[in-house]
């Protein structure tokens, strides 16, 4: 019980220190020393309300700013300044400045002015001027929730307990299941895995092999191509010269034929007519005379065949 009343008196104070800064409440701490001396920083001021048609020059009301209107011009959301001027055409405003400050560069409307200022309580502002800036508001937030878990630790862990088993039991429980067959999937991956790479370490392993294999077919075929393309060569050059040859062969022939066909078509020249030699009678001996005619007949037959072979 003690602890529940620690706690929500710590709340109320937050939640009205908040609401002074906002100026909900008729009091509020003074910020800042734009009214010194009349109004003094970390003081605790009251609001006392007032009927803005009673407000005159020299007044010091608490009046909200708008929120286009402070964001504008940079203004704390509410402020106690003096009036320095009531303007009633075209209607009802009020120009304010602070007593160590310039003019407002705004008008106070009727309907935002909040009251005038009342009494203060020195210092009791100082604590409440922390949740001024939004930093301060997040740190009594969780300076709150932190307490309460340090105040009711165990009464939510024994919450956390029957929650956990009345809710979130059956889904660890499925979880569990899940995560057995899980692993089981992954050992059969894992053994279909180690399958798969020994078929991958045999296959590129036959690859290799038939690689070098390749290579030295490769060689055997690069040396036949040379070789085809040397036979090529020589037959080339061997067609080339037996075409020479045949050319040659031709051009002979043709040249003989030609020879011969002239010849064939020439005149034979006439036959000369060879006269017998009148052989006279040798005074001298019978056997003389006869020698001197076989000698002069073996020379005119040997005379005869000379012009035969020449035609």
């Amino acid at each position: 019980m003690k602890r529940a009343i620690l706690l929500i008196t710590l709340t109320v104070l937050v939640v009205v220190a908040f609401l002074t800064v906002k100026g909900t409440l008729p009091f509020m701490p003074i910020y800042g020393s734009s009214m010194e001396p009349t109004l003094t920083s970390g003081s605790l001021m009251m609001i006392s309300p007032i009927d803005p048609k009673n407000i005159k020059v020299g007044d010091i009301i608490v009046y909200n700013i708008p929120s286009m209107t402070r964001e504008y011009y940079n203004y704390p959301p509410t402020v106690a300044h003096r009036v320095v001027q009531v303007i009633t055409s075209p209607s009802l405003g009020y120009r304010t400045q602070g007593d160590n400050t310039g003019e407002d560069p705004f008008t106070i409307r009727p309907e935002d002015v909040r009251g005038t200022v009342g009494s203060q309580i020195p210092y009791i502002g100082i604590p409440l001027l922390f949740f001024q800036s939004t930093q301060g508001m997040i740190f009594a937030i969780i300076a709150l929730v932190l307490l309460a878990l340090f105040l009711y630790g165990t009464e939510i862990g024994r919450g956390g307990g029957w929650v956990h088993r009345g809710f979130f039991s059956p889904v660890i429980i499925e979880e569990k299941k899940a995560s057995r067959m899980l692993s089981r999937q992954l050992e059969g991956t894992e053994k279909k895995m180690e399958t798969t790479e020994q078929a991958l370490d045999k296959f590129s392993a036959a690859v290799a092999e038939y690689a070098k294999h390749l290579e030295s077919h490769t060689s055997a075929i690069q040396g036949l191509s040379e070789a085809s393309h040397e036979l090529k060569r020589g037959a080339s050059e061997q067609n080339r010269v037996l075409s020479a040859i045949m050319d040659n062969v031709v051009k002979s022939s043709q040249k003989r034929e030609t020879i011969i066909i002239k010849e064939a078509a020439a005149p034979l020249p006439p036959t000369p007519v060879i006269k017998k030699p009148v052989v006279k009678p040798l005074p001298y001996h019978g056997a003389l005379a006869k020698g001197a005619v076989g000698l002069a007949r073996q020379h005119w037959l040997t005379q005869n065949e000379k012009s035969k072979i020449l035609h």
